[in-house]
């Protein structure tokens, strides 16, 4: 397959990196797809655990919500509560907005907003965008047992519109590399083409990928800037093997 022969010109010598300029643009966006998908795989698997951790909410734990109320994109909690779910992760009803989201804390419910976990991190939602759907704790039982009757339709589409935001993210990523990368290259009067490189850098950031995933799996910072360091040194080399531009002739008068 053409696609694999690709991927291994990165494990020959770097002057072999230029030749990627013949190399055919179907290519280059299936590569900018599987990079993609490598990248959202952390959130994904959370995604799934998320369902995962609702279906044992519905089906074991939902009589344990709290009595509550939401009025002017406030929530009025009768008592605070953490329900434990299967998978030891556990949902959190307070009454403080101080209170600090762990690493086991599926969602927490404050008076203010709503954290979801998002892997390393937490997407916050406010009341006001769910005011329609849910008012109390019985909207909310109903509104969770909605979504777990269709988890893994709302599963795709969550990791579709992941897939697509981080293919244009990589895009413009590459984008941006491409052109620097060609600009340094006729600084140093190289034979080079824009082309050339989006289609080089597209393959380059394999590896910085890679280490960028595990800075994100791991949460280090350091792991990311690495990452960086390997794209620079990849332009650097690979500019170096590119072929010398004309040179320009001196005219005496």
């Amino acid at each position: 397959m053409q696609y694999v022969k690709e991927l291994r010109r990165l494990f020959m010598h770097p002057k072999k990196y230029p030749m990627y300029r013949i190399t055919k643009l179907r290519y280059i966006f299936l590569h900018i797809l599987v990079l993609s998908f490598i990248l959202i795989l952390p959130s994904s698997t959370h995604y799934f655990q998320i369902t995962q951790s609702l279906s044992a909410l519905v089906h074991h734990e939902v009589n344990e919500i709290p009595k509550f109320t939401i009025d002017q994109n406030q929530m009025k909690l009768s008592q605070e509560k953490i329900i434990h779910l299967d998978n030891e992760q556990a949902i959190v009803f307070t009454k403080s907005n101080h209170f600090n989201m762990e690493n086991n804390h599926l969602i927490v419910f404050k008076p203010d907003h709503i954290e979801i976990s998002d892997y390393n991190k937490h997407t916050e939602l406010s009341y006001g965008s769910i005011s329609t759907i849910v008012t109390n704790e019985q909207d909310l039982s109903s509104f969770i047992d909605t979504i777990n009757s269709s988890k893994y339709f709302y599963l795709a589409i969550i990791l579709l519109l992941l897939l697509f935001i981080q293919m244009v993210s990589l895009s413009l990523k590459i984008g941006i590399v491409a052109l620097i990368a060609h600009i340094i290259s006729r600084t140093l009067n190289k034979k080079t083409r824009f082309m050339t490189w989006l289609k080089a850098s597209t393959f380059i950031i394999t590896l910085p990928t890679l280490v960028l995933l595990l800075g994100i799996v791991v949460s280090n910072t350091l792991l990311i800037i690495v990452s960086w360091c390997i794209i620079i040194v990849g332009i650097i080399v690979t500019a170096y093997y590119l072929p010398n531009g004309k040179k320009h002739a001196n005219l005496k008068s």
